[in-house]
């Protein structure tokens, strides 16, 4: 047995136990009022995309990659869908995310970040690389608690955050700024939006390089380099 140790944009640091790479990733729907309908669909659309791609992506230096999926529901209440210890492969996991409801009711996105926080210290792997993806237009409900101190305590464990807008609405400033300020940096890597073209390829790709996480040798993470895709398509 070998160890590895990287940091993940944090000072945190990851111990990697074996051989293989171990990536887990939690979506964050928003099930809100605002989302309804054809919105709401269209995150399960992406999420069920994204599960068909990642069932095809392998580890370029030939390390295996393992990899696992949650997904949570959020809109005045939270609804954990499926934990990480439900996985029980892609199969399993698109047969019972793909029917799953619209809640409605306001948008209080700081109780889905807490959630997802807990679920990962609960049952996330030692040294997995974990990822969020977030979807938000950046539009809360007033007496939503404080986004920025969750979303702080999250990346503090290690979580690696992609913010995805739903709509046009995410692009206005002040919302465009909120979901910059919840992603992971640098901010142009990691925020998108739904209606733009390939959305499930343009996050996979920087998705990858965080798999860079369990081909480190001991030693601490230098200056990031640009954008290179670690995993590729046996397609």
């Amino acid at each position: 047995m070998r160890f590895s140790m990287k940091s993940l944009h944090s000072p945190t640091y990851l111990f990697i136990l074996d051989d293989d790479c171990i990536l887990e990733i939690a979506f964050l729907l928003d099930s809100s009022e605002s989302a309804k309908d054809y919105n709401h669909e269209q995150q399960k659309r992406f999420v069920l995309q994204t599960v068909d791609r990642m069932k095809s992506l392998q580890l370029s230096s030939g390390r295996t990659l393992r990899w696992r999926m949650a997904l949570l529901q959020y809109s005045s209440t939270v609804f954990i869908e499926q934990t990480f210890h439900d996985w029980k492969g892609p199969e399993a996991f698109k047969s019972h995310i793909a029917p799953i409801t619209h809640i409605g009711h306001g948008t209080y996105t700081t109780y889905a970040i807490t959630n997802l926080t807990q679920l990962y210290m609960s049952e996330g792997t030692v040294g997995s690389v974990k990822v969020a993806v977030l979807f938000t237009d950046g539009v809360d409900h007033p007496r939503n608690p404080d986004i920025f101190a969750a979303a702080a305590d999250a990346k503090h464990q290690g979580i690696v955050f992609f913010t995805m807008g739903m709509t046009r609405v995410a692009e206005e400033v002040s919302n465009a700024a909120k979901l910059r300020l919840l992603a992971s940096v640098p901010a142009s890597r990691f925020v998108f939006n739904l209606q733009e073209k390939g959305t499930v390829e343009k996050v996979l790709k920087e998705m990858c390089p965080q798999v860079d996480t369990c081909n480190c040798e001991k030693g601490e993470r230098g200056l990031p380099g640009p954008a290179v895709s670690s995993c590729h398509s046996n397609n």
